[in-house]
């Protein structure tokens, strides 16, 4: 862990020339993390949350069930802003991150999920 690169538990963009509110939920498999969040993103602003600490010790434990580095199970996210909602599942690890993007396309807003790893 001492050499790998830590990467956000998530981002969000707003690509959209004007302003939006968003709320971020995530809850973790079996009760594992339960995140709550409203954000007010201006225009081309980007805010990345970094993974809890609790949770890279837990995943790092050599003594769990699973693989190492690895979250339990998958995480449900869930994101919501100007009346559009998406969902989107994973499982965490040290090196991926859910990138959520407000992207406003010909007059039309849209949410949309990425995950990079």
């Amino acid at each position: 862990m001492a050499f790998t690169t830590i990467e956000p538990l998530y981002t969000i963009k707003n690509y959209d020339e004007h302003p939006h509110n968003a709320t971020v939920r995530i809850t973790g498999y079996n009760g594992e993390y339960f995140g709550e969040t409203d954000y007010q993103l201006n225009s081309g602003q980007t805010v990345s949350v970094e993974k809890p600490r609790k949770l890279l010790m837990k995943w790092s434990n050599p003594f769990k069930d699973g693989y190492l580095h690895y979250a339990s199970g998958d995480y449900h996210y869930y994101i919501v802003s100007e009346n559009m909602s998406t969902t989107y599942y994973s499982t965490p690890h040290l090196t991926n991150t859910v990138i959520f993007e407000l992207i406003n396309e010909s007059g039309e807003f849209n949410v949309f999920i990425t995950e990079t790893t």
